[in-house]
């Protein structure tokens, strides 16, 4: 599934405070994918947009608990071959079995995680994806250092990464230590 870009050359636009120019403009969707997918990647490869019905095979954990991967959980309709009656959702990452029984085999589970664009920590990956963007378009050489006579100047680095403080902001925002099954 292919999950588009937090924030949109509109948004872009807004967060510069001008206009893109052509080049910029042909570039900026483009880079606003590339800036999410390492958001993304930073975020312990949560999708972090809201999927509705999202059907996700998991290995067994052989226990009664199984951990969803994606975060947050809004909610879980299905699990294949099973009732509701033999399963429970606590309300948060885990499916947890109640008929005394443990995860085994292969698990298929549908449910809906994520956030809307107006939740805050959404809004806080499509900031740090433009913030990352604006770099690349105001230095498209990718210029490190420029020095005329006394005069030095260092510039941040363009290229397609975060910087370490946006990295700590991702991971605080979408703070998933491990994901997948646990015991």
């Amino acid at each position: 599934m292919a999950l588009g870009p937090f924030a949109t050359a509109a948004d872009l636009t807004t967060r510069m405070g001008r206009e893109l120019n052509d080049v910029e403009q042909s570039q900026a969707t483009r880079l606003l994918a590339d800036a999410s997918n390492l958001i993304r990647m930073t975020a312990g490869y949560q999708q972090i947009s809201r999927v509705s019905n999202d059907i996700v095979t998991l290995r067994g954990s052989g226990t009664p608990v199984l951990r969803l991967p994606q975060r947050p959980v809004r909610d879980v309709t299905a699990v294949a071959g099973l009732t509701v009656a033999v399963w429970w959702w606590d309300g948060g990452e885990q499916l947890i079995r109640c008929d005394g029984w443990v995860w085994m085999g292969p698990v298929t589970v549908t449910y809906s995680h994520g956030f809307d664009v107006d939740d805050i920590a959404y809004q806080v990956a499509a900031s740090v994806a433009c913030d990352a963007v604006k770099r690349t378009l105001n230095n498209p050489e990718l210029i490190r250092q420029r020095s005329i006579d006394d005069y030095s100047e260092t510039l941040a680095d363009a290229r397609a990464s975060l910087m370490t403080g946006e990295q700590d902001t991702i991971r605080q925002a979408f703070g998933v230590k491990s994901w997948g099954v646990t015991s």
